[in-house]
């Protein structure tokens, strides 16, 4: 037993100690890659659908306010190659946290056996590891447009930043929120909706909402990691960890309605300035209100396999109606023009 095994150990002496993925993905690679696997989350893909979902919600905002609309073929290929660079991207992104955060993820239980935590990956592989990441994805970017290289830039620099944003304020999702809404921008850009273009030819009111959905996108972050930190909270507190599910406990569901309120007035205020009809408005707020709702409600935040399956599943809700909403909003607008074309 290696001595950071040993020091895990006496931190954690009822839990058990690290051992090699016996199933899923992971098992599967050479117990060489197995950290770097780990390092990558490949084992919860969860976090790629969540930061995938500001690349998609910006390309079906893009197709919604397009015109004519891209056809569903060409919104497919945008949407299969986005999701794709997201996954180099959110491997990047998380092993740049875990190098930030090496030394204390060793101090809480759920993240002790991290591959750098537990020195299985030296920092300096770390770091190599991260550029690695980047440069592909920045790569795939390119095959799409190279505004979207432009638009990626500043992302890194957004990353780098929520990473160290725990030591300085107890709201580091707010940081975070930022970060992975990003993605609204790189999306619609990918489609052909350059926001900057948009303010220089005046189309203000599509900047505008599209600034809006980009704020609506960073508030639902803000819901979805309170509640994903609350499995934390414990060791948080021990280790005197900054967190907002620290700062506003006893208080913490009252915060997550008004940000929920927040976010779907945000939504609202996207399709009234795109001018946006029924299919919209039912989808991507009345069915964000209702997801958000039950998932506020029903999650029970001193549970941390509650707050794991709601921060998992209730992606899959939101994101689901808000992407819905768009797609309704495109094609619900085709099917009337085709009716109004045939009764001419």
């Amino acid at each position: 037993m290696s001595s950071s095994e040993k020091q895990s150990t006496n931190l954690f002496p009822d839990l058990p100690p690290y051992r090699p993925p016996q199933h899923g993905l992971l098992s599967y690679l050479p117990s060489s890659w197995v950290p770097y696997g780990e390092l990558m989350r490949l084992s919860r893909p969860i976090g790629i659908v969540i930061i995938y979902c500001p690349y998609l919600f910006g390309a079906v905002f893009a197709a919604a306010v397009s015109d004519p609309s891209p056809s569903p073929d060409s919104l497919l290929k945008t949407a299969l190659v986005l999701l794709i660079a997201t996954v180099f991207l959110r491997g990047g992104a998380v092993a740049f946290n875990d190098l930030a955060d090496r030394d204390l993820d060793g101090k809480i239980a759920r993240t002790r056996n991290r591959p750098l935590a537990r020195k299985a990956i030296s920092p300096r592989n770390g770091y190599i590891f991260v550029a690695m990441q980047a440069a592909i994805w920045l790569a795939i970017l390119a095959q799409l447009s190279r505004k979207c290289v432009t638009y990626a830039i500043p992302l890194l620099v957004l990353v780098g930043l929520y990473a160290y944003s725990k030591r300085v304020t107890d709201f580091t999702p707010v940081p975070l929120g930022f970060t992975v809404a990003w993605g609204v921008f790189i999306g619609s850009v990918a489609m052909g909706v350059d926001p900057t273009r948009l303010m220089l030819d005046g189309e203000i009111p599509t900047a505008a909402a599209l600034f809006c959905f980009y704020l609506s996108s960073a508030v639902w972050t803000n819901i979805y990691e309170t509640i994903y930190a609350h499995q934390d909270i414990q060791d948080d507190e021990k280790h005197g960890v900054k967190s907002m599910a620290i700062r506003l406990k006893g208080k913490v569901k009252l915060v997550l309605y008004l940000l929920a309120v927040l976010q779907v007035s945000l939504l609202a205020c996207t399709g009234w300035l795109i001018g946006a009809g029924a299919p919209y408005f039912a989808g991507s707020c009345l069915g964000v209100a209702v997801s958000l709702g039950v998932m506020i409600w029903k999650v029970d935040l001193t549970q941390p396999n509650e707050c794991w399956w709601w921060f998992s599943n209730g992606t899959w809700f939101v994101g689901g109606s808000i992407v819905f909403g768009f797609l309704g909003q495109v094609w619900g607008d085709q099917e009337l023009q085709s009716l109004l074309d045939r009764t001419h």
